[in-house]
């Protein structure tokens, strides 16, 4: 039997509270539904060029965000983990998040987020965009 993955993308930007601004940008795309067994990427933009680690984090229903890969924008263009792939593309200020061989345990809440490096004290969430599960008709 075939089942359909679905993929939820939210925006968070980590920014030091020093007085670094952002300008946000929805990122894309914000719902994804798949087959098992699909590649599934994940984009999200960036507009202010002092932040330099860029990590993703998935979220369960019910459950806390959890960390799932990141890269830093002077380690190349790649980082993968398994079936997980980070991409940075510094010109067009733009990270992904692939996923090979999708799975029905990959089917959750999406995170990405951009860090200008500060400890993790003057550090705090700043939200962009909030989105919630809904059912997939068609499973």
């Amino acid at each position: 039997s075939h089942y359909f993955i679905t993929l939820f993308l939210l925006l968070y930007h980590f920014v030091c509270v020093r007085g670094a601004q952002v300008e946000q940008s929805p990122p894309s795309p914000q719902s994804l539904i798949i087959q098992e067994g699909e590649i599934s990427v994940l984009n999200c933009t960036y507009e202010d060029s002092v932040f330099s680690y860029f990590p993703w984090y998935w979220q369960y229903p019910g459950e806390g965000p959890a960390f799932l890969i990141a890269i830093r924008s002077g380690s190349g263009v790649n980082t993968s983990e398994g079936r997980f792939t980070v991409s940075f593309n510094k010109s067009a200020k733009q990270f992904s998040l692939t996923i090979t061989a999708s799975r029905p345990g990959d089917s959750a809440t999406y995170f990405c987020a951009a860090s200008a490096q500060c400890s993790a004290g003057p550090c705090s969430p700043y939200p962009n965009l909030q989105l919630r599960l809904q059912p997939n008709p068609a499973v």
